[in-house]
């Protein structure tokens, strides 16, 4: 029995359909500058869980690969989230006798990772038949180690619960030298052959098959940056998180059924766009304006669609049941469920353009080799000190911007007000990214009164956007529904009119209790540098 052995899985994957392979064949030839031909190979690989699944709530994947000749059990655990298709994960290897897993002194790593599932609860869930094709790239690299890619053409079906999927995938894996030489090779093999970046493994695959679940939603999570950490630290943990839930939640937009997939993705758009905001004082415009362009053309096609999914499921369904007529609001709903579609369908022409493959693969590449950080790095770069030298000043800019806007807010229009909830959204996002820093009842008081304010704003941004889109759709219709259409957009132009009156006054009473709290980075108990006394 050969020794377990160890590895960092390092390597992107692609979607592809069958008809795309030969294109990246011929990419990475010109790349490996190869007139060999790649040979072929015939796997068969099964997947084993316990009953409820424990493994894969683990993240963790254990199965045996046969390829005729000899059988591999591979142990595969997250080492850590790189963000778009990068595959970034430990594997632990060993050839076997037979068919069985052989989980007796398994390194230490690897038992953790698999935790408390003991050898008897696993058995096989799915198998994954492959017909396989690779072939080597060797890299001469000037400026450090010579870099080795292993490039993969997959195509096969995989089977779980009586139910099959076939599928083709591309991957590019790094096998010796660092990421940096890796990258300028595969920017090479994606400019001449763009594939989207994919984020599914084949057990994942086998595992939606099993449990008949429909494409997932992934909500990112929230982040608690310290003090201590560096700008740079902060950004190193921002940006993997947010593209590669981008990445997870392609699918979930692409399918359309379920408003999070939109929702999320937008989610970590923005908060990309938020941290080039909050910290573009400290970055170079050369390395990230490019990014800024590119979120942005994401961000609205992203926008109508999830437009149109708040407007039907709780601008129209908060109008229901207080005497509305029914038929007049169920052919304002039918509008708008149109306009909804024709959104989803500009999201799918989004994210399966070949602009948008270019971005993420951009995108991961720039997490990767931390590409906002210049090389050789100089101690003297501000993005190497301490958060909390400078969250102070970041914080104060929005807060002094929102209180500029906002002045006279009693006497300002609908249009001004916009603006200011635009600044106050500024504001909060910044919050968000620094609250960490500064703990405290002066820090909890002024998230609260802003919280409160911001439920306010955004209210008032619901209605504007409800009359808005309400009068878009009463100029839709045929002969047939034209006079429903416009009594129901009349009745619910005139409820929420009716709700902006109502709400003025808590507006500008919560307005008024926010200037009175004390920013809570300028508290006598704040900690953290870089403060301002005005």
């Amino acid at each position: 029995m050969a020794a377990e052995q160890e590895n960092r899985e390092f390597e992107l994957k692609f979607s592809a359909e069958p008809k795309d392979l030969q294109r990246f064949k011929k990419a990475v030839n010109a790349a490996g500058k190869n007139r060999r031909q790649w040979p072929k190979k015939t796997l068969v690989s099964r997947y084993f869980d316990t009953d409820d699944l424990r493994l894969r709530a683990l993240g963790v994947s254990v199965r045996l690969r046969s390829n005729g000749e000899k059988v591999v059990q591979t142990i595969k655990a997250r080492a850590g989230n790189s963000g778009g298709g990068l595959m970034d994960r430990h594997e632990w290897e060993r050839n076997v006798e037979g068919n069985a897993l052989v989980l007796t002194d398994l390194p230490i790593a690897a038992r953790r990772a698999i935790g408390a599932v003991r050898d008897d609860e696993l058995g096989v869930v799915m198998e994954v038949h492959i017909e396989r094709q690779a072939m080597t790239i060797h890299r001469a690299n000037p400026l450090g180690p010579d870099v080795v890619i292993e490039a993969v053409l997959d195509k096969g079906r995989i089977v779980a619960a009586g139910k099959e999927e076939t599928f083709a995938e591309c991957e590019l894996e790094l096998i010796e030298g660092d990421p940096n030489a890796f990258f300028t090779v595969a920017s090479e093999i994606h400019n001449a052959c763009p594939l989207p970046m994919s984020a599914l493994t084949k057990a994942g695959r086998g595992y939606r098959l099993l449990t008949d679940e429909g494409p997932r939603t992934f909500r990112v999570p929230k982040f608690q940056l310290s003090g201590a950490q560096t700008i740079h630290a902060a950004l190193a943990e921002i940006y993997p998180v947010c593209i590669a839930n981008i990445v997870e939640n392609e699918e979930a937009c692409l399918d359309g059924t379920d408003p999070e997939g939109v929702h999320q993705m937008r989610v970590s758009v923005r908060r990309l766009r938020t941290s080039l905001k909050v910290f573009g004082d400290y970055l170079d415009p050369a390395r990230t304006s490019w990014m800024e362009d590119d979120l942005k053309w994401l961000g609205s096609a992203l926008g109508p669609a999830r437009d149109w999914d708040v407007y039907i499921s709780e601008m129209l369904a908060s109008v229901g049941g207080y005497g509305v007529d029914d038929a007049a609001i169920g052919a304002l709903r039918k509008a708008a469920e149109e306009r909804r579609n024709e959104a989803y369908e500009q999201v799918r022409k989004t994210l399966t353009s070949r602009r948008y493959a270019k971005m993420m693969f951009h995108l991961t590449a720039f997490v990767a080799v931390k590409g906002w950080l210049a090389m050789p790095v100089a101690s003297s770069d501000p993005l190497l000190q301490p958060i909390e030298n400078c969250a102070a000043l970041i914080l104060s800019k929005p807060h002094r911007k929102l209180m500029k806007q906002a002045k006279n807010l009693a006497e300002q229009d609908m249009e001004a007000r916009h603006e200011v909830r635009i600044r106050l959204k500024k504001l909060r996002y910044a919050v968000d990214f620094l609250r960490g820093i500064y703990a405290g009842k002066a820090t909890a008081a002024y998230v609260k009164s802003l919280q409160s304010l911001q439920d306010q704003f955004g209210h008032l941004n619901d209605v504007a956007q409800a009359m808005r889109m309400t009068g878009e759709l009463t100029g839709t219709g045929n002969e047939e529904n034209a006079q429903d259409l416009a009594l129901a957009g009349g009745l619910v132009q005139g409820w929420y009119a009716r709700a902006l009156k109502e709400t003025e006054p808590e507006l500008l009473k919560n307005w008024k209790r926010f200037k009175k709290v004390q920013p809570f980075w300028l508290a006598p108990s704040a900690s953290g540098g870089g403060k301002e006394t005005s």
